[in-house]
């Protein structure tokens, strides 16, 4: 009989430290606002192509949401030294998923195609990516703490037997 209490009392405590564990956040802290600022997945990408991948994904670019931004431009660029930058600006064609995520995705064709654009012609080569958030009046995204834009690189290396030419389809 005393065994059997003792067992119902332990019980008993552990419950209520599993309880007390558990206890509500609420009291936490109130939840702070999300500073408006362009924050992507990646500072850097890497893409290799290769025959087997040519028609696959190069990669998916992702970047919060922002609430006040009702416009997002995408820039490509490629610099051959500090005088010459060409720049490309790319649609749109994110969509939002879930966690105020935006994505937009990369094939691997598309990145040959920009390269071309670029009159690129070697089996490597690096671009960049700029994401820029807009107001809806048209004024860039800015804040004290933050950049209204963010760059991104992506290297990129064509394999044996890959090349830009005009036709891949």
């Amino acid at each position: 009989m005393k065994f059997i209490r003792n067992i119902c009392l332990m019980s008993l405590f552990a419950a209520s430290l599993i309880l007390g564990a558990c206890g509500d956040v609420e009291g936490a802290g109130e939840p702070q606002p999300r500073v408006p600022r362009v924050e992507v997945e990646s500072e850097n990408y890497y893409v290799q192509i290769v025959q087997e991948n040519i028609n696959g994904v190069a990669f998916v670019y992702r970047w919060l949401d922002m609430e006040t931004a009702s416009k997002y431009v995408i820039t490509l660029a490629w610099e051959k030294d500090a005088e010459t930058t060409k720049t490309l600006d790319i649609e749109d064609k994110s969509i939002l998923t879930y966690n105020g995520v935006r994505e937009l995705l990369f094939t691997n064709r598309q990145i040959m195609e920009y390269m071309r654009t670029f009159g690129l012609d070697e089996k490597e080569a690096q671009l960049s990516i700029t994401l820029e958030a807009f107001q809806a009046d048209g004024t860039p995204i800015t804040s004290e703490a933050a950049k209204a834009s963010k760059t991104s690189e992506i290297d990129i290396i064509l394999g044996p037997g890959v090349e830009l030419n005009p036709d891949l389809e």
